[in-house]
């Protein structure tokens, strides 16, 4: 995004993770039946101050909803005080609970495949390999849409509150015209969109509680309205946050790259890791009320009542992590706006999309390679276990420099060629409308926004960033009767 009065934007998929210490138990507290890199447990890193004795230590726990980033609230480190020989034995166990996917191996008790084990198997490398073409590729685009002209939209609202013609900042601008908003009219919104927030955060609870007892099609109704209503949520928050910054603030690129990157290194001291800055097309949701509801929050809390848990959990994501990311992603986009071809915009869009896919694709595939470097080499063994965060910290770099992209791409092509009516809002009304009606209808329109909450990815073909859309919705289809009946007979035949 250029300034915003020359209508470039970016997203962030909003709910993703922090890192917190792992807590060192006895050996009877510790269940491990996966690999070291991909378990899930409830162990923290230590730090140099949580080495310390802390009272009532192992009462603290998880929340029942944790933010989506996979390995990010998973242990790097498992510390029990296991005798050798119990060791060997759980490495044993380890080994042998291998994940089905195209980078492991597979095995039956007797070590030997049968016919029906590779067909499953066969399936599961297909998914793996359709899964990041089909969104990053088909869905992606139509996800930039709907932000695209939702901010085109909420553009032409706030000229319209500040009594200038609807369509400033889309023809043509002047830095004086720019800088003539009121901040009353800036700060209004974005107050009305955090009261808003806010209410949905203390009542999470409530509106889950209420759904899940509904019929399928009430249910579907009401979470498609909250989709629907905490994306535009979003849109209005980023866009006025980053109004703000582009009114307020110096425009010089030195100025704003610098603020940028003081950003990132205070996401990396605050709460230890990238991962927030990342986005779709690395995370994708499928629409359903087990995590598109409740906001994951990576509190560790011990006797503390829920509504301070989510009160909390807003002011960590919505206040400050929200305004980290969208000053470093501007600092990032501005850079692009300002060095790469500004002067011939489809050419900077089209190799942005170049250079975004191709960091995307290496760094969806290569995931549980990467995580599993710890068990093959000693290097990574020594690292990971010295400095858990610091080369998955570089894949998210890269991955948040993957979106920034990407992302801008597609949005300076939609800035160029979207015009149908001779009036802007009818334009992006209709697209707004129809991009969320198609990504209703199959079931994605989350992905807006992203999963609010961890999802069960029984394939776990992508660790690091929950990306299971694809195989959740195979795995649906297959379990119609029809269908079933046809796999059925295939693996009779076989």
């Amino acid at each position: 995004m250029t300034q915003n009065y020359q209508r470039k934007h970016v997203q962030s998929s909003r709910r993703k993770s922090t890192t917190f210490p792992i807590f060192v138990y006895e050996e009877e507290q510790t269940d491990t039946n996966r690999r070291l890199s991909v378990c899930p447990n409830f162990q923290r890193r230590l730090s140099t101050i949580s080495q310390l004795y802390l009272p009532n230590g192992n009462e603290y726990h998880l929340q029942e909803r944790i933010p989506p980033t996979g390995l990010e609230y998973q242990q790097n480190i498992i510390s029990t005080a296991t005798t050798t020989n119990e060791n060997e034995n759980e490495n044993e166990t380890i080994e042998g609970e291998r994940r089905l996917s195209i980078i492991t191996k597979y095995s039956s008790n007797n070590n030997q495949t049968n016919d029906v084990d590779q067909y499953e198997i066969n399936n599961k490398k297909f998914l793996f390999i359709i899964e990041p073409m089909i969104t990053g590729l088909l869905l992606f685009p139509i996800l930039v849409l709907f932000w695209e002209t939702g901010w085109n939209l909420n553009l032409i609202f706030l000229n319209v509150m500040n009594k200038f013609s609807s369509d400033l900042h889309l023809d043509e601008f002047t830095q004086e015209d720019f800088e003539s908003y009121t901040w009353q009219s800036l700060f209004f919104s974005y107050l009305v969109v955090e009261i808003l927030l806010l209410v949905l955060y203390m009542l999470q609870d409530f509106i889950y509680n209420n759904l899940k007892n509904k019929n399928y099609l009430i249910k579907m109704l009401i979470l498609k309205f909250h989709i629907f209503l905490l994306s535009t949520i979003y849109i209005v928050q980023w866009e006025m946050l980053w109004t703000i910054w582009d009114q307020f603030t110096p425009h010089e690129w030195y100025f704003e790259f610098t603020l940028s990157l003081t950003s990132l290194f205070s996401l990396i001291v605050f709460i230890g890791h990238l991962s927030d800055l990342v986005c779709s097309p690395f995370l994708f949701s499928y629409d359903s009320i087990e995590f598109n509801i409740q906001f994951g929050c990576p509190l560790l809390t011990r006797q503390m009542k829920q509504w301070k848990i989510n009160l909390i959990n807003f002011i960590l994501y919505e206040i400050i992590i929200s305004n980290l990311s969208i000053i470093t992603w501007r600092g990032f986009y501005h850079f692009l706006d300002n060095f790469f071809y500004p002067d011939n915009l489809t050419l900077s869009a089209g190799l942005c999309l170049l250079i975004g896919y191709l960091l995307y694709f290496p760094l969806m595939y290569f995931q549980t390679y990467l995580e599993e470097l710890n068990l093959k080499y000693d290097f990574w063994t020594f690292i990971s276990i010295n400095f858990p965060q610091f080369y998955r910290n570089i894949r998210h770099l890269l991955a948040f420099l993957s979106c920034v992209f990407v992302w801008r791409g597609y949005w300076l092509l939609y800035d160029e060629y979207l015009y149908i009516f001779e009036d802007y809002y009818k334009t992006y009304l209709l697209f707004y409308l129809i991009s969320f009606l198609f990504l209703s209808l199959i079931q994605t329109s989350s992905s807006i926004n992203g999963p609010l909450s961890n999802i069960d990815d029984k394939n776990q073909f992508f660790p690091l960033y929950p990306h299971c859309y694809v195989s959740i919705v195979q795995r649906k289809i297959s379990q119609c009767k029809i269908f079933k009946q046809k796999n059925q007979e295939e693996i009779t035949k076989i």
